[in-house]
């Protein structure tokens, strides 16, 4: 090997290991708040599973109430995003909130990537997020009539992948930096109308607004340099694409209100543009937040993360605000089934802990 070339590998191995070391510090920081909640233990499909769940102060038991599916990201955990805010959120507006874990801070969320073949044959993540909706509905009073999903990133592929194929249990489900796994849209058929949000950056560096290959490249370099053929995290529709499969399925005219939103902090670099569609069967809605120059990030959420790998993150809305006003605004109506599919897949009884402190592993983007 040529002298320039190996001074090119050191000088890349270098910037790699100061990368790692910078994003290192910013994950720590990041992950500092408390784990909110408890944690639930469980075995589902012969495996070893959990989840965190927080009900508000005022609950009563007397009283049906609502509940949200929060799901993390790629490479996230039940404790890190229970300290993200929704739990303060679900507190004051009296909902409760469940944080399922992934295993190997992966989603099976439809993508059929190359990257966790043998994950996604083996782990039934939608079966498993029922059964814990199942569970909580056994424990508490949840009003079938407003119960909801909510992801980023991986968390987000996988909601919509529930809503799809558990339409009759999501009232609305919300998609954060995220669009719809590329091989759903084949078998596009939920039973049900559903009304759904999504919260998108136009120049999102992972999850591309416009569609195709989900990719991190966190070291261009150090790939150019390498034989070795990367294996696909799959691809995913153009957010319009996927909020057209809703629309027709819905029953809702393609003529949007569309509004721009106050740009409260020109600095961000990024802008909001909002646009409604209503008219659905069951009064089901689609929305869109259009983050103009907003990167793989949730408005509002400063997840302290390089610009460089994430992109811009907007700070005119609250990202979970927004997310939760669509929720209160879209119960199901009168007429659509209100109890969830039969889960068949084998489940102990589980267990609950404390909070405890979240782990340094918790970064949001080592896997999508």
């Amino acid at each position: 090997m040529s002298t320039p070339k190996i001074k090119r590998i050191t000088v890349c191995v270098a910037t790699a290991i100061l990368i790692f070391a910078i994003t290192g510090l910013a994950y720590s920081q990041w992950q500092r708040p408390v784990p909110t909640g408890q944690k639930v233990r469980l075995t589902h499909g012969g495996q070893a599973r959990q989840y965190r769940i927080y009900a508000p102060d005022n609950y009563d038991a007397g009283t049906k109430t609502p509940l949200v599916v929060c799901l993390h990201g790629g490479g996230g955990s039940d404790d890190q995003i229970s300290a993200m805010g929704m739990t303060e959120l679900a507190n004051e507006k009296g909902f409760i909130v469940v944080y399922p874990n992934a295993i190997n801070q992966h989603w099976n969320d439809g993508r059929e990537s190359e990257l966790y073949v043998d994950h996604d044959n083996t782990i039934d993540d939608v079966s498993f997020v029922m059964t814990v909706i199942d569970r909580v509905k056994e424990e508490y009073t949840i009003d079938s009539d407003r119960i909801f999903s909510m992801g980023i990133s991986n968390g987000g592929f996988l909601t919509q992948r529930l809503a799809i194929e558990h339409s009759e249990t999501f009232s609305a489900v919300a998609i954060g930096i995220a669009t719809m796994a590329e091989p759903l849209k084949e078998n596009f058929a939920p039973a049900h109308p559903v009304s759904v949000l999504y919260l998108n950056g136009t120049m999102d560096p992972i999850v591309p607004y416009d569609g195709g290959e989900v990719m991190i490249n966190l070291f261009p370099k150090l790939a150019q340099l390498s034989s070795k053929p990367k294996k696909s995290r799959g691809h995913c529709l153009s957010t319009d694409d996927a909020i057209g499969l809703w629309l027709k399925k819905n029953g809702i005219p393609d003529q949007p209100a569309v509004t721009e939103l106050e740009d409260k902090d020109p600095a961000d670099g990024c802008t909001v543009e909002k646009s409604l569609w209503t008219g659905g069967k069951r009064k089901t809605s689609v929305a869109l937040y259009r983050v103009v120059g907003g990167g793989h990030t949730l408005p509002g959420r400063d997840i302290r993360m390089p610009e460089r790998i994430v992109g811009k993150t907007n700070s005119d809305i609250d990202g979970l605000e927004v997310i939760w006003d669509f929720f209160a605004n879209h119960a199901r109506t009168a007429g659509a089934p209100t109890s969830s599919a039969p889960v068949n897949a084998p489940a102990a009884a589980p267990t609950t802990d404390d909070a405890e402190p979240s782990n340094a592993n918790d970064a949001d983007t080592s896997r999508k």
